[in-house]
């Protein structure tokens, strides 16, 4: 997933070193070169200086093909703006807006924006808020990097056979379920649009299927 980060305090540079980690492609945002000292060896992502409200540096970080955004500035309302730049004008579907003042939850709330209160362990909330697979989740093999999931064939992908499929990235595929019929896959069977295929997946390849597979939430339909 490409997913962008507006704010380089504790907070983001921990979420960005973990969804790095876990083979995501991260842009870091923040208005000081020096906040991405707080970046460890270990992150392989982007950094770039500019305001998270802005459009132009939003845009040099690729909201426009942005899976998410996670805004944990230390403004509340620097935060809000820009998940709602992200949601209104870029259609960003999964946004996550760090909040200090309880007193607004209510206000978010109502307004539909995702949001994470609090100080103390505020980057592993925000992970939990922010669904990082790209596809609905079966099951998640702990210390491996294998995941069981669930991929809707995208219009561009009707027609590819089952052996086609598996050889855009690591996938094994497992299942077709087509209508009310459900059945093993063979290596000749053609996909159609609207397919729901079971796969065994490594992380980190989701965004190879991106051309075959529609957007996860019409996967869960």
């Amino acid at each position: 997933m490409h997913l962008i980060i507006g704010g380089c305090g504790r907070v983001g540079a921990d979420l960005a070193e973990q969804l790095s980690r876990d083979g995501h492609d991260v842009v870091v945002l923040d208005h000081s070169p020096e906040a991405f000292d707080r970046l460890g060896a270990g992150f392989n992502g982007e950094t770039l200086v500019g305001d998270t409200t802005d459009k132009e540096p939003l845009l040099r970080a690729g909201i426009d093909n942005a899976d998410g955004l996670v805004a944990v500035t230390a403004s509340d309302n620097a935060n809000l703006m820009t998940v709602e730049i992200a949601r209104e004008l870029f259609g960003v579907h999964q946004t996550v807006a760090r909040l200090f003042n309880p007193a607004r939850e209510d206000s978010y709330r109502k307004m539909g924006v995702h949001y994470v209160s609090g100080t103390r362990l505020v980057a592993k909330a925000i992970l939990n808020e922010l669904p990082t697979g790209t596809f609905p989740l079966h099951v998640s093999f702990s210390d491996s990097d294998v995941e069981i999931v669930q991929v809707l064939i995208a219009r561009e992908g009707h027609g590819a056979t089952v052996a086609e499929l598996e050889g855009m990235a690591t996938v094994r595929v497992a299942a077709i379920s087509r209508g009310r019929r459900v059945r093993v896959a063979r290596n000749d069977d053609r996909l159609r649009e609207g397919d729901v295929v079971v796969a065994a997946l490594a992380k980190g390849a989701h965004r190879r299927l991106r051309g075959v597979a529609a957007h996860p939430q019409m996967a869960e339909r």
